[in-house]
């Protein structure tokens, strides 16, 4: 039975089934709610036009559809990324960042794709030094029906497809493991969101108890780690994570991962002028390759803000296109994976990779 005035927003078909038995229909009635609440997004039980109108009044007694409130949007002028601030029903802030294909190339290739990067935390507790959600502090984990929320929100904002979905934005995805499990759960039922977990990925600092159960439990959403440098003291002193979980630790559950799943990971490495682009570096990257199948995402550090009096201000410097260019060559030329560079997508609306905060927030 549902709690009174309970959000449908968040629940999945089973406990939408049991919802209808409960209330004396058929478990059916219930797979017709699912569909209507993430096939069709309607935003009001009297939408639900299959069912009866009696068993929508009893419905809108016990229930009703909660959608995120948009509070503001952003649009970026150079790639048309759209960045959404988000309020909660408590109040509470979270953004969310829908990119579009981000070159040429991809753009006459697939005309369909279409990411969104969604938060699963307000504010995050693993406080990397370069991020600026951890200049925010940590308030709480998303429910599912928030996590799902941004997506279905997003979608009224386009007229194309989601096709890719990345649990890249606000947080640390798997310190909310249950709800964001849950919810890519209902993302890829094809009477649900319909997105396959093969488009998902989930990117975590390095949580290694969960990467491993993510691979007991058979999960199929792609899996990210970030490292952001193999070597311990740098890691430590930009992650903190790192000395609860350091580099070898990471890449012993990323075997664990790989030989349980046969799926390759994507390691994301955050490029820091000066700070993790030497020699050194280049030949501990090279040595991933006899570790574990793996493809490495390149990110240029985004500027955020910091205080005068941060020890790290000066650490953090953002490489010029030629600094840029000549690591990724010396990292081709020295590696036998992938080694990709990721866009900076939404960059002048503060929407690129560790940019997302609430200003309010951080303010305090």
């Amino acid at each position: 039975m549902a709690q009174q005035g309970q959000n449908l927003i968040g629940l999945s078909k089973k406990e939408l089934r049991d919802l209808a038995v409960s209330l004396g229909e058929k478990p059916f009635r219930g797979g017709q709610i699912f569909r209507w609440i993430y096939q069709d997004q309607v935003q009001s039980i009297d939408g639900m036009t299959n069912i009866s109108a009696a068993f929508r009044e009893v419905l809108k007694q016990c229930v009703s559809i909660k959608p995120l409130a948009v509070e503001e949007k952003q649009v970026s002028s150079i790639d048309g990324t759209i960045k959404f601030l988000f309020r909660l029903s408590d109040g509470l802030k979270i953004e969310s960042v829908l990119i579009p294909p981000n070159d040429v190339q991809e753009i006459t290739e697939d005309m369909r794709r279409l990411t969104i990067c969604i938060s699963t935390q307000v504010g995050c507790p693993a406080d990397c030094k370069f991020c600026a959600t951890g200049t925010m502090g940590f308030y709480r984990n998303l429910t599912v029906g928030e996590i799902l929320g941004q997506i279905i929100e997003a979608r009224r904002h386009t007229p194309r497809r989601i096709s890719n979905i990345v649990f890249m934005g606000m947080g640390e995805p798997l310190l909310n493991y249950d709800n964001v499990m849950k919810s890519i759960d209902i993302i890829g039922d094809d009477e649900g969101i319909g997105i396959s977990p093969r488009r998902i990925t989930v990117s975590t600092v390095g949580y290694v108890k969960k990467i491993k159960q993510m691979a007991d439990e058979g999960r199929k959403a792609k899996l990210a780690v970030s490292l952001h440098s193999l070597d311990d003291a740098v890691r430590t002193r930009i992650m903190p994570i790192n000395r609860r979980h350091n580099v070898d630790t990471i890449l012993e559950a990323a075997q664990y991962y790989w030989k349980k799943t046969r799926q390759r990971i994507t390691f994301e490495y955050i490029f820091f002028e000066g700070l993790n682009d030497t020699e050194k570096d280049i030949k501990m990257l090279r040595k991933l390759s006899g570790k574990v199948a793996c493809k490495l995402n390149i990110i240029p550090f985004h500027p955020i803000y910091l205080p005068e009096n941060s020890e790290l201000k000066d650490t953090f410097r953002s490489p010029t296109a030629k600094s840029l260019k000549n690591f990724m060559d010396r990292l081709r030329r020295a590696c036998d994976f992938p080694v990709m560079l990721r866009s900076s997508s939404g960059i002048d609306i503060d929407g690129a990779c560790g940019q997302l905060a609430v200003k309010e927030e951080v303010e305090k």
